[in-house]
C-alpha cells in the first residue's frame, strides 16, 4: 500500500501525534479497558436497524511480520529490524453492523462530516451526533493506538447503491519525539497507508477483493461475505503492552498479564448490563450484544463471573423499575425541583443489594477473587475487609459509565450487614421531558443531558452549564438508600422484640411433660422413608463423535430403555455450574438467539436382534417408536411398550449452530 504523511502546516493548528496519544489520557482504567470500551461502543452505535443483536468478536494472536511489512512502504526496514518473526496482534471484528458508511471521495465538507469512515480514519474528536450514540469518534479511538506500537488496520464492508464494497486502509499515529518511532521523516508523527487518487493528491482505501484477501489472510481472518456487513480493526505488534502498562503484573487482578482474560473480564466489567439481557432488549428495543473472545461467548447463563450476573440483574430491575428477585430493592428517584418537567416524574431508579462472599464464590471450593477486583478497585484494604458500597450507572446504550465506591452515591458509614457488599445501579429515565429551562439549554430529555455531562472517555457524569441534576440524582439516591435500610431496621427491631418474648415466654411456661397427657407417645424413633423423587427409568452414554462438516457432527450413543416407558433424549448446554436445557435457554434469550444445538436425523438399532432403524421418520415400529420433536429440534422420544428392558445404539446427525458452547447428551423418562 502506498504510503501518505499528514502535513505539517504551521497555520492549520494541527495537532501532532504526541498530542493525540494525549488526548484521552484516563488515568483510572488501564488501556485495554479503554479500547474495550470504545470497541463495543463504536459497534452498538453502528447497529443496522432492526438487527436483534450486535456481534462483537475479539481474536488474539500471532502472524509472521515478514508477511505484512511489504504493505507498509517506507517503513519496512525499521518494522523488520524491531519487530520481526513471531509478533502478537489483536482484531475486533462486528456483525450486523453498517460498517464505515460514508463518501470519502468528495471535496464538500458536509459530505465529510457526515462520513463514518471519513470520522473514524481521518477525524480527531469528532462528535458522534447519532441518537442515543457514545461520545466522539476521535479521541476514544486513541487507544487504539496507544495498545500497540501505533499502527491500527481499518476493514470495511458496507452496502451501497451499486451493491456492496469493501474499503481497507491503515493508520499511524506516534510520537514524533520518540527515538525509536517508525514513520522518521514525518515532523507530526501521523500517516496513512492506502491507494492514491488520479491526481496523486489525496489517500483513500484499498478497494480491491485480492489485496484485501492478502493481507487478512496473514491474520487468518476472513473477508466479509454474503449479506454481512461491517468492520474489522486489527492492532498489530502488541510487543509494547507491557510498557505501556496495560498489563501490570504487579496488580492484584488474576487475570493480568493475559491479554485474552482481561479483555473477557472488560468486557464484562462495562457491558454486563447489555450482554445478552434480553429485558434490556425488550424495554429499549435495542439490539443484543453477543460478544466473544477467541471464539469462547459471554453468556450470563453460562459463564459471567457472579459479580456481574447481579448487576445485570440489579440493571434490569432498575431499567424496569420493578424487582427481579427477592433480594433486590428498587426505589424510584424523584427531584422536587426545577428537573422533570413532570415533577411527580422519576429521573430514574435505583435497584441494590447486599452480597456476601457466598454469592460472589468467593468461598471454597470456587475461592474467586473479590467483586471489588473485578471491578477494578485495587486498594487491598477495600478488597479485604468486604463492606463496600458500589453503585454503577448507565445510560441507554447499556455502558457502564462509572463505578462509584464509598462515594456520593451512597449513604455515608456501614448500613449493610459485616462482610458484606452493598451493590446498586441507577438507571435513568432516558426518556423523561426535561423542564423548559433546561429544553432550552439544548436538552430535551435526560438522556441528551446525562450524554452532554459524560468526558470523551464516558467515565463519568459531571454537571455542566451551572445544572445541579447529576448532584442533587447522587443525593436523593443516597437517601432512598438510606431510608430504605432505616424501614428494615425497623422492621427487624420488631422482629427481634417479637423473637425475644417468645424465648423468654418459654421460661415462664410448664416444662415438657409437664402433668398427664391425653396421649401416650413412643420414645421410639420413628423410621425414615427415602423417596426417590428422580424417578429415573433409563441412561444414556456417548460412545463417540466424529465431525460430518464445518458445523455437523455424527454423535453414537447406547441408551438403556427400562419397559414401558416413553423417555426423551436431548441435549443441553454444559458448563461449569450446571446444565441448561433449551426452555432455561429460552425462558433468558427468548428467541432472539437461537438454540446452539439441533438434531437434523438420528439412525438406531435395538441390540438384541440388530434391526436397524434408517431414520426417526421411517420407522413405525409396533413395540417401539421413535419420534423427533419438529417444534425443538433438539431431542426426540422413545416410546417403549415393551414389557421388558431394551438396549439401543444410535447415532445422532448433530448440527452446531455455535462453536461456543459444549453439548451434553441427556435422557429422562417416565413409565406408562
Amino acid at each position: 500500500m502506498k504510503l501518505k504523511i499528514a502535513s505539517n502546516d504551521n497555520q492549520s493548528m494541527a495537532q501532532d501525534g504526541d498530542a493525540i496519544l494525549r488526548s484521552l489520557q484516563n488515568k483510572s482504567l488501564p488501556v485495554v479497558d479503554l479500547m474495550v470500551r470504545e470497541s463495543l461502543q463504536n459497534s452498538l452505535d453502528a447497529t443496522r436497524p432492526g438487527s436483534k443483536t450486535t456481534r462483537v468478536d475479539f481474536q488474539c494472536g500471532e502472524f509472521e511480520s515478514r508477511e505484512l511489512v511489504p504493505f507498509f512502504e517506507e517503513i519496512e526496514e525499521e518494522l523488520l529490524r524491531n519487530f520481526s518473526g513471531q509478533q502478537r496482534f489483536l482484531a475486533v471484528s462486528d456483525k450486523n453492523t453498517t460498517g464505515l458508511t460514508g463518501n470519502y471521495r468528495s471535496n464538500k465538507t458536509k459530505d465529510l462530516e457526515n462520513s463514518n469512515f471519513q470520522k473514524l480514519v481521518f477525524g480527531i474528536g469528532k462528535n458522534q451526533d447519532k441518537a442515543g450514540a457514545g461520545g466522539s469518534w476521535g479521541l476514544g479511538k486513541t487507544s487504539y493506538f496507544r495498545i500497540g506500537i501505533g499502527i491500527v488496520i481499518y476493514y470495511t464492508r458496507i452496502t451501497t447503491d451499486t451493491g456492496f464494497e469493501e474499503r481497507l486502509i491503515a493508520s499511524l499515529i506516534e510520537s514524533p519525539r520518540n527515538k525509536k518511532r517508525l514513520l522518521k521523516k514525518s515532523e507530526r508523527g501521523i500517516g496513512w497507508w492506502g491507494e492514491y487518487d488520479l491526481k496523486g493528491e489525496k489517500i483513500y482505501p484499498v478497494t480491491d477483493p485480492k489485496v484485501i484477501n492478502d493481507l487478512l489472510r496473514i491474520f487468518k481472518i476472513k473477508r466479509y461475505a454474503e449479506t454481512d456487513t461491517g468492520t474489522t480493526i486489527i492492532i498489530p505488534y502488541l510487543n509494547n503492552l507491557v510498557d505501556n502498562n496495560c498489563l501490570e503484573t504487579e496488580n492484584i487482578d488474576p487475570w493480568k498479564g493475559n491479554l485474552e482474560a482481561e479483555i473477557r473480564m472488560s468486557i464484562q466489567r462495562w457491558y454486563s448490563p447489555r450482554l445478552e439481557n434480553i429485558t434490556y432488549h425488550n424495554i429499549t428495543r435495542n439490539s443484543l450484544l453477543v460478544c466473544s473472545v477467541n471464539k469462547l461467548g459471554i453468556n450470563p447463563l453460562i459463564n459471567m463471573e457472579p459479580i456481574f450476573k447481579i448487576l445485570q440483574n440489579l440493571y434490569s430491575s432498575a431499567l424496569q423499575g420493578q424487582e427481579t428477585d427477592d433480594n433486590i430493592t428498587v426505589k424510584a428517584i424523584k427531584l422536587p425541583r426545577k428537573a422533570m418537567a413532570n415533577r411527580e416524574e422519576p429521573v430514574g431508579f435505583i435497584a441494590f443489594c447486599e452480597v456476601s462472599r457466598e454469592d460472589l464464590k468467593m468461598t471454597p471450593p470456587n475461592n474467586k477473587p473479590s467483586g471489588l477486583t473485578y471491578i477494578g478497585v485495587s486498594d487491598k484494604e477495600k478488597v479485604s475487609k468486604n463492606i463496600s458500597k458500589v453503585i454503577a450507572y448507565a445510560r441507554k446504550p447499556g455502558m457502564i459509565v462509572e463505578y462509584d465506591v464509598d462515594g456520593d452515591w451512597t449513604p455515608n458509614g456501614l448500613i449493610q450487614q459485616d462482610d458484606h457488599l452493598l451493590i446498586g445501579f441507577f438507571v435513568p429515565n432516558s426518556r423523561g421531558k426535561l423542564n423548559d429551562k433546561f429544553e432550552n439549554l439544548g436538552y430535551p430529555n435526560l438522556e441528551s443531558y446525562v450524554r452532554a455531562t459524560e468526558n470523551a472517555d464516558h467515565a463519568k457524569w459531571v454537571d455542566e452549564d451551572g445544572i445541579s441534576i447529576i448532584q442533587r440524582i447522587k443525593s436523593y439516591t443516597a437517601k432512598a438508600i438510606q431510608e430504605s435500610y432505616q424501614s428494615d431496621i425497623d422492621v427487624e427491631q420488631g422482629r427481634a422484640t417479637s423473637a425475644l418474648s417468645r424465648k423468654f415466654g418459654q421460661l415462664l411456661m410448664p416444662p415438657d411433660k409437664f402433668g398427664k397427657s391425653s396421649t401416650i407417645k413412643s420414645d421410639k424413633k420413628k423410621k425414615k422413608t427415602v423417596s426417590n423423587s428422580r424417578n429415573r427409568v433409563s441412561d444414556i452414554v456417548v460412545l463417540g463423535s466424529s465431525p460430518k462438516s464445518k458445523n455437523e457432527v455424527e454423535v453414537q450413543f447406547r441408551t438403556h430403555i427400562k419397559k414401558e416407558s416413553t423417555s426423551e433424549v436431548y441435549f443441553q448446554i454444559l458448563t461449569q455450574d450446571q446444565r441448561i436445557d433449551r426452555d432455561s435457554w429460552e425462558k433468558s434469550m427468548g428467541n432472539h438467539i437461537e438454540f446452539p444445538f439441533e438434531i437434523s436425523d438420528v439412525n438406531v438399532k435395538t441390540i438384541d436382534d440388530e434391526i436397524i432403524i434408517k431414520s426417526l421418520e421411517q420407522y413405525d415400529g409396533e413395540e417401539v417408536k421413535f419420534k423427533l420433536d419438529n417444534d425443538k429440534k433438539d431431542s426426540f422420544e422413545i416410546i417403549s411398550k415393551v414389557p421388558a428392558e431394551i438396549l439401543i445404539e444410535g447415532s445422532i446427525d448433530l448440527i452446531i449452530h455455535s462453536d461456543q458452547y459444549q453439548p451434553n447428551l441427556a435422557i429422562r423418562s417416565k413409565a406408562h
